[in-house]
């Protein structure tokens, strides 16, 4: 009924506005000057600057917040529960015949649990450190021995391996009979004396 009675007051004030006088004006006598006053005197300076929506925000925090409570909220009843209801552990005598087991070293029934079926045994994370402590230092004496084979081989070159050049049959026979006939040094014996 409000909305209905201001439009009701509105339409005498279009009728009489300027703007409409003046567009039939401006547009007889081909001005432009006094179309673009006459659009701007009765408006404000500010201008609507065009924002993305909010409402992809506002869903993804939503179904966020969902999904969290949906997870935690089951994780913190577990913990209060523990809490409440379990509670810290007590020191007591060990009996003689009994060997505590490694998950009730813990305090915290959390921790416990937690040591008992999430993390690994602690005997077993220390073989395995120790068993790959062992391959290290296997692999480190191998390549000590092999760099001492290596430079064995190549002080002494009598194997074939790393500093052997493969030579043909007829080259070493022209070889010993070069050292036969001139010597060693590459010249006649009979110049040497």
């Amino acid at each position: 009924m409000i909305v209905h009675s201001k439009l009701i007051n509105l339409v005498p004030v279009i009728a009489k506005s300027n703007l409409r006088h003046g567009l039939k004006e401006n547009v007889s006598k081909g001005l432009n000057s006094n179309l673009n006053y006459s659009q701007l005197r009765h408006s404000h300076a500010r201008t609507m600057f065009i924002r993305p929506g909010k409402f992809y925000t506002k869903k993804y925090f939503d179904t966020l917040h969902f999904h969290f409570c949906l997870a935690g909220l089951p994780f913190f009843l577990f913990i209060a529960y523990q809490n409440f209801f379990v509670g810290p552990a007590i020191l007591n005598d060990i009996p003689e015949d009994y060997e505590p087991r490694y998950w009730e070293y813990h305090k915290n029934p959390i921790k416990r649990f937690m040591s008992r079926y999430v993390f690994e045994i602690p005997e077993r994370a220390y073989e395995r450190n120790l068993h790959f402590i062992y391959v290290e230092g296997c692999k480190q004496k191998m390549r000590n021995l092999e760099k001492k084979v290596k430079t064995m081989m190549k002080e002494n070159q009598d194997y074939k391996a790393w500093y052997y050049v493969p030579v043909p049959k007829e080259t070493l026979e022209m070889k010993k009979e070069y050292h036969q006939k001139y010597g060693s040094l590459g010249y006649e014996s009979k110049y040497t004396k």
